[in-house]
């Protein structure tokens, strides 16, 4: 199940620049349906309640570095289990600058190796 989450009143801040998304073999996961390689960039979101640590994986490096500001399209949590173990992970379509124009798709985003 994948379920979007509204990020209308919430700041995301960059606290770890993007990394490349592996597998365990090290190997470089690429989205199922574009192929395209995905990449985990580790955001601050905050907004009146507090403040979460949260890993948004997304299809292409996004041009964000660390401390900066920015804005998240399509942010999904999706629930994942394996061998018994279980969590969440988030997805987004982009991750940009603030300020910058939003990059909005026409479907959803990809259920792909996230």
């Amino acid at each position: 199940m994948r379920l979007e989450i509204r990020t209308e009143g919430v700041e995301f801040v960059v606290s770890r620049t993007p990394e490349p998304k592996n597998d365990g073999d090290g190997r470089q996961k690429a989205d199922r349906s574009t192929g395209e390689l995905l990449y985990v960039t580790e955001l601050v979101a905050m907004d009146d309640a507090g403040a979460e640590v949260i890993k948004v994986t997304t299809a292409g490096a996004p041009k964000v570095t660390r401390r900066q500001l920015v804005q998240v399209a399509t942010l999904v949590a999706v629930r994942w289990t394996i061998d018994g173990r279980g969590g969440v992970t988030f997805r987004a379509e982009s991750v940009l600058p603030s300020g910058a124009p939003a990059k909005h798709g026409t479907g959803p985003v990809s259920g792909a190796a996230a």
